[in-house]
């Protein structure tokens, strides 16, 4: 018998909030089985989990116990403590007289040889696993590099090890975050948040210093990092595509659907990649679709730099809240 629980700070409404409930699912699935369900709230929008875990108490203590499942020098259940690979420091760098880039950016013609390869050496099948939802060659990027997942937007000394071991060593430091991540956020200076959230950054007039910094969620950050098992990344030979980004015109957007009846996690894979969400092939769209576009902006380009080097938090972006539209059975039905 499972037990609703209304989880009021992941809002499916925000994208971050919507990315952190699918990781809710996955995480608990993985702990509870396949009886575990993720809906959300007509009323409010915010995540309803239905599991054997009776309120948010339980469910914040479930993910601890994900949390320190994961080994010491990992940063990633299951797959041990070299993956992602690692770029070397400054040190191993000039006493080898390697590169101190990524080494999990590599060009498309080196993709199997340098990395894939390199992964499948570790012995960890779910190592590769996780890098098909991560890197792919089926795309490249500006520089004629293997394309990354259009949810990770690299800066600075950003890799993709940093991207889950920044998260994962604050919540681990923190495990109250977890539960903060599920009722109410509360946001942390100097953690960038992996530019999943485009409210990290706070501007002089937001923050009490008078100083812009970065700010963001820690718990919500490292559940939504947690959902990218569930989406599918490919490519089309140039741009990069993955489960919810679709390409309108110029742009690349993030379209993302609510539903009320509780799905477990195969069911809401099935939906999240359903063609209801595509946008029409000849450019037209419905007004649902309209609406479904709208709520993209807040992540529009997250993965691709603006000219002029700002982030993409940095730009004005409407609130997905008023856009974001809920899929029905009867939209399902109706659908081709």
């Amino acid at each position: 018998m499972t037990t609703p629980v209304t989880l009021p700070a992941l809002d499916g409404r925000d994208p971050l909030g919507f990315l952190a409930a699918l990781g809710v699912l996955h995480t608990i699935t993985s702990l509870y089985g396949t009886s575990t369900r993720l809906a959300f709230s007509n009323e409010t929008g915010a995540a309803v989990l239905h599991s054997r875990l009776a309120d948010t108490d339980a469910v914040a203590a479930a993910l601890g116990e994900a949390v320190a499942h994961i080994g010491e020098g990992c940063v990633i259940d299951g797959v041990g403590p070299g993956f992602p690979l690692r770029k070397p420091n400054r040190r191993q760098a000039r006493e080898t007289g390697t590169s101190q880039q990524d080494p999990m950016r590599v060009r498309r013609s080196d993709y199997r040889n340098r990395l894939h390869d390199k992964v499948a050496d570790l012995a960890a099948p779910a190592a590769l696993d996780w890098l098909s939802v991560l890197v792919t060659d089926l795309a490249v990027d500006l520089e004629g590099r293997a394309a990354l997942t259009p949810y990770n937007a690299p800066s600075g000394q950003q890799s993709l090890w940093t991207f889950f071991e920044k998260p994962l060593a604050a919540v681990r430091s923190e495990p109250a975050r977890l539960r903060e991540a599920l009722t109410g956020w509360r946001r942390i200076d100097k953690f960038t948040g992996e530019y999943l959230d485009h409210r990290v950054l706070r501007s002089a007039a937001e923050h009490p210093s008078g100083k812009s910094t970065e700010a963001g969620v820690p718990g919500a950050t490292w559940l939504a990092i947690q959902a990218l098992p569930l989406l599918r990344l490919t490519g089309d030979g140039r741009n990069a595509k993955s489960t919810l980004w679709y390409r309108i015109g110029q742009r690349t957007m993030m379209i993302w659907p609510l539903w009320h009846p509780p799905l477990d996690e195969h069911a809401a894979c099935v939906l999240i990649e359903h063609p209801l969400l595509r946008p029409n092939a000849a450019g037209s769209r419905t007004s649902g679709e309209q609406a479904q576009a709208s709520s993209a902006w807040c992540l529009r380009g997250m993965w691709r730099r603006a000219s002029h080097h700002r982030r993409p938090q940095e730009r004005r972006c409407p609130g997905p809240d008023r856009h974001t539209r809920s899929v029905t059975s009867e939209d399902l039905a109706s659908s081709p």
